[in-house]
């Protein structure tokens, strides 16, 4: 595969459950974080470490929560991260996590995507572009639209929605609580059982996201960097 030429080293465009971007500056000791991470090699393959077992392949999928390691050796790499509690969240669970923390994609899939994202993620320009592109990607991983399930649990539905009506400001277990009328002991318990997370620690991530898509946001005006 030829070299990718751009005059960036970060391209980032964001969709309703996810962050996706494209960057040749990885380099990542063990760490874990609450997305599912779909990684693909457009350069050259990844090479990832998985609770210490090491992996190479042009493209997987990670389950969240999960320590890994990852060198991404100056090469263009592009990643999606996946809100795990989205409808799509769940159906990459369901139909590629089941049974490993890891799954690595086919080569129809890999090859399918490295040509959407060369071909046209380097050089889109409208934010209504890339909601195609998401399109297409999602049709390739075999997640469109018509079989996405439903959120499994109503009550965690429920907590989602009034933590996205909640100004970021005003945003606590506190105010939470009160919102769907649960103590604070009982929301928190039921959080961490249903997301496998603490409520207060997703709370955080949720307004590190929302700053995140913001500064990305003045920059960008809404496409890649």
């Amino acid at each position: 595969m030829s070299a990718i030429m751009s005059p960036y080293d970060l391209i980032v465009y964001f969709g309703s459950d996810h962050v996706s971007f494209l960057t040749k500056k990885v380099d990542a000791d063990n760490h874990s974080h609450n997305y599912i991470q779909i990684t693909i090699g457009l350069e050259e393959d990844v090479a990832i470490t998985v609770d210490g077992v090491a992996y190479q392949a042009s493209g997987l999928i990670l389950h969240s929560n999960i320590v890994h390691e990852l060198q991404g050796h100056g090469q263009w790499q592009w990643y999606m991260l996946i809100n795990p509690e989205s409808a799509f969240g769940e159906h990459l669970k369901r139909t590629y996590l089941q049974h490993s923390p890891i799954y690595i994609l086919t080569s129809y899939q890999v090859e399918e995507l490295q040509q959407l994202a060369i071909q046209h993620l380097f050089s889109l320009q409208q934010a209504m572009e890339y909601d195609q592109i998401w399109n297409k990607c999602k049709h390739i991983l075999k997640m469109t639209d018509d079989n996405l399930p439903p959120i499994l649990d109503a009550r965690v539905h429920h907590i989602m929605q009034a933590l996205e009506s909640i100004s970021l400001p005003q945003l606590t277990v506190k105010t939470l609580s009160k919102k769907v009328f649960l103590s604070e002991s009982r929301l928190s318990h039921l959080f961490k059982d249903k997301i496998g997370i603490s409520l207060a620690s997703y709370i955080v991530h949720h307004k590190l996201e929302h700053a995140f898509h913001a500064v990305f946001n003045r920059r960008s005006n809404g496409s890649g960097l």
